[in-house]
């Protein structure tokens, strides 16, 4: 695997200003039409556990970092992964949504990273636009896409998969494409197939290289 590079996000935040987001993550996802983005696991997800002390987090072993040392941090880092291959399909066999080199991944403490795609890796074909939009504390507005199984379909394979920020102070994701691994999207990195973060609304993906235990699990919600 390549060498990889981090830097940091900019501002700090706190158990409060993570309550404020929720409220307004809720308080605008929701489109044009009325149609809201939906997100049931993370509304009922609950924030009752406790963050894992030292002991119980597990121990990296060669080739591996957890999610509760750097790069993962608070507010999280941005790092290059480039030469990792990654590709994400509709299904084993279907069609190829990315097939990318060029990945990016912020790094947040707690959690598996998420990967950002160049749109020129993206078969954008297959992406179809929706209304609503989640907020950010860090990274701002985010707009959400469809996904279909061929340019001609009407209806989406898979609802709500995948998202990008169009305009973002982070600006090495800015324009780029993150996709949650839900079913029948599956993805693979370097070969190794990668597993979603638990929940619906954080889009991490599991690889051997990261160890946790991961944020997404009811009552994690402000790990």
């Amino acid at each position: 695997r390549q060498r990889m590079s981090a830097r940091r996000l900019a501002r700090p935040t706190s158990h409060l200003s993570r309550l404020a987001f929720t409220c307004r993550l809720f308080a605008s996802a929701s489109s044009a039409t009325g149609m809201p983005l939906l997100f049931p696991q993370h509304a009922s997800a609950g924030s009752h556990l406790p963050r894992p002390g030292p002991d119980e987090r597990v121990k990296p072993g060669p080739g591996q970092v957890s999610v509760w040392e750097p790069p993962f941090t608070r507010p999280p880092s941005v790092r290059s992964v480039e030469g990792m291959h990654a590709i994400v399909q509709i299904g084993v066999d279907g069609p190829v949504i990315v097939d990318s080199r060029r990945a990016v991944q912020v790094c947040e403490e707690s959690h598996p990273p998420t990967w950002y795609f160049p749109r020129e890796d993206v078969n954008m074909k297959l992406m179809r636009r929706i209304g609503g939009q989640t907020a950010c504390e860090f990274k701002g507005a985010a707009a959400y896409f469809d996904i279909l199984e061929t340019e001609s379909s009407t209806t989406p394979v898979v609802k709500q998969s995948a998202w990008t920020y169009e305009s973002t102070s982070t600006k090495a994701i800015e324009g780029r494409v993150a996709f949650y691994l839900k079913n029948p999207l599956v993805a693979t990195v370097d070969g190794e197939q990668a597993k979603p973060q638990a929940g619906d609304f954080y889009g991490g993906w599991i690889t051997s290289d990261v160890v946790g235990p991961f944020k997404g699990e009811p009552g994690t919600r402000f790990w």
